[in-house]
């Protein structure tokens, strides 16, 4: 995986970035949920939730992230709602999630447009966490930190690409 930080610029300022396209997200989606379903830890967690309804899953999850970073507006839903009806999680399972995600983003996508993936990412299983455990929760140091790493190294993708299309 790569640490965006230790780019002595981050972004180089001769680097356009450009977002990815709904099939680079779905792409993105499938090879995420394709780990998630083979992990030992989280796995099972997703197989008993989603049993018989993966492939309604990943079309969500499509929605999800392509609203998130295409900024399309097209999943219509209450994340921490649908999360609060599963059992048996804990805050090992979203460290856990956060590997896994992390490491396929950088897999998939250029350590730019990764991040666009995974700053969001930290926030939303942040607020997760405290809406399924409480306001007393303590998020775990590593993702606050890992988040830090990535609100320091952030470029303003979304603006500079306007460039690209104006």
């Amino acid at each position: 995986m790569s640490d965006v930080s230790r780019s002595p610029e981050f972004p180089p300022s001769t680097y356009r970035p450009a977002l990815p396209g709904e099939e680079a997200v779905a792409a993105f989606v499938r090879a995420f949920y394709g780990r998630v379903r083979g992990d030992a830890l989280i796995g099972p967690l997703f197989e008993r939730a989603l049993a018989g309804a993966w492939d309604a899953h990943l079309g969500k999850m499509d929605d999800f992230w392509s609203s998130i970073v295409l900024g399309t507006k097209r999943y219509r839903g209450h994340v921490l709602a649908k999360h609060l009806t599963l059992a048996g999680v804990e805050g090992r399972h979203f460290d856990r999630w956060i590997e896994l995600f992390v490491a396929t983003a950088h897999e998939t996508f250029d350590d730019v447009v990764a991040a666009e993936f995974v700053r969001p990412a930290l926030r939303i299983a942040s607020s997760l966490q405290l809406g399924m455990f409480g306001w007393e929760y303590e998020i775990p140091a590593s993702q606050h930190a890992l988040l830090k790493t990535y609100v320091k190294a952030r470029p303003v993708l979304r603006a500079e690409a306007a460039w690209e299309t104006g």
